[in-house]
């Protein structure tokens, strides 16, 4: 048992549902009884110096490339509430890279944005961005004006945090009245995909949630849902919220999300047993391929998997790309990871599409590059080495 209380309820009787082997952190999973909110313990939300690890184990991480594909499908749903002729003020929390700013500002030009970036090694790409005032440190860490915003954008950033509750008490106070919060978290439902071969709780993301537990989580902070998260969506839970009166704080029992939590994480155990022989399959099966020749497209936690879970020698590969991993220098298997414009040099007879959100995209680029080489996609390839067990 733990003396650790629940960070959205505040009750005790946490019970542990699941740990990750191996943990570097040392974390475990826990579901509170009473409100459903799932959280890792103990709450170690920074670790200094984290080295890079395109891994499919809990240690994934410090490879900070992904809140990029999100910005298309905020600036959608924000879209309806933004004049672009007005001086718009947003706090951007965990702003890495900046894409969101860029995007925001190409809407409304006279926007002013405070972003909150505590990565130090991403801050050069701020250098020549008018309208934007950095600031290097941890949300947590950050005293802002009191009703100084007309919006907050937290993307994939509360799931890191020591105590969601506390911060987005502060993202309320940070508003203006009605003014707007985005807010973005992994989705739980996604334990349920039966290809799901890497590890789901990563150790660098504290509290997991369900699209009921966050809905609560925002409206117990004084928040109102404008937009609700698309249902379905199993990756990403996205919520358009407005400031409203500060609640005081509800009865949070939720008995039947209890159960289906439990239920949830109870599946995901028994199929990773399922989901590591199918992988250990594929990579035999990639493996002959190897003479062909063959590339890797895609060098994330699905190939990660592939080498650690499968056993593939990622060295049979005649190339391994990756359009967002080889400027960041990235290695596989000793060897600096390739851009896809490589592919062309390189003329392999067979390229595997190591991505599931993006396969359509990456498939029509291969061919694009290489025309006369098959390309197959590693979501039909599994579930194929799947259906076997």
């Amino acid at each position: 048992m733990t003396d650790e209380r629940c960070d959205l309820c505040g009750r005790a009787g946490l019970e542990p549902v699941y740990a990750a082997t191996p943990s570097p952190r040392g974390l475990s999973v826990w579901l509170c009884s009473h409100c459903a909110l799932v959280q890792s313990l103990p709450r170690r939300d920074h670790v200094p110096n984290r080295k890079r690890a395109p891994s499919a184990g809990a240690d994934w991480g410090n490879i900070r490339y992904g809140k990029g594909f999100r910005t298309d499908a905020t600036l959608q749903m924000l879209a309806p509430y933004l004049d672009p002729k007005s001086a718009l003020r947003v706090l951007d929390v965990g702003a890495n890279r900046g894409a969101f700013i860029d995007k925001l500002m190409a809407r409304v030009p006279s926007a002013s944005i405070v972003a909150v970036e505590p990565d130090r090694t991403v801050l050069d790409a701020y250098t020549n961005r008018k309208g934007v005032r950095v600031i290097p440190e941890r949300i947590e860490a950050v005293d802002l004006d009191t009703d100084g915003f007309d919006l907050v954008h937290s993307c994939h950033t509360f799931e890191h945090l020591a105590s969601p509750h506390r911060t987005l008490a502060d993202h309320w106070r940070v508003l203006k009245p009605g003014g707007l919060l985005y807010a973005e978290v992994p989705n739980l439902a996604l334990l349920a995909s039966p290809d799901l071969v890497e590890e789901w709780f990563i150790d660098k993301h504290l509290y997991h949630y369900s699209a009921a537990v966050f809905i609560t989580q925002l409206e117990a902070s004084g928040f109102s849902c404008l937009v609700q998260p698309d249902p379905h969506d199993d990756t990403n839970i996205a919520i358009l919220a407005r400031k409203t009166a500060w609640p005081s704080r509800p009865d949070f029992a939720n008995p039947r999300e209890v159960l289906a939590t439990r239920s949830l994480i109870a599946g995901y155990k028994t199929s990773r047993a399922k989901t590591r022989a199918a992988m250990q399959r594929l990579a035999r099966h990639l493996s002959a391929l190897a003479d062909e020749p063959l590339a890797i497209w895609g060098a994330g936690r699905l190939l990660n998997a592939l080498i650690e879970t499968g056993g593939f020698d990622p060295s049979r590969a005649a190339a391994i790309v990756d359009t967002h991993l080889a400027p960041l220098g990235i290695e596989i298997g000793g060897r600096a990871v390739a851009r896809p414009r490589d592919l062309a040099r390189v003329k392999p007879r067979t390229i595997v599409v190591m991505s599931r959100l993006f396969a359509g995209e990456i498939e029509a680029e291969a061919h694009a590059l290489v025309p006369d080489a098959k390309v197959l996609a590693y979501a039909e390839l599994f579930r194929a080495e799947l259906a076997e067990a």
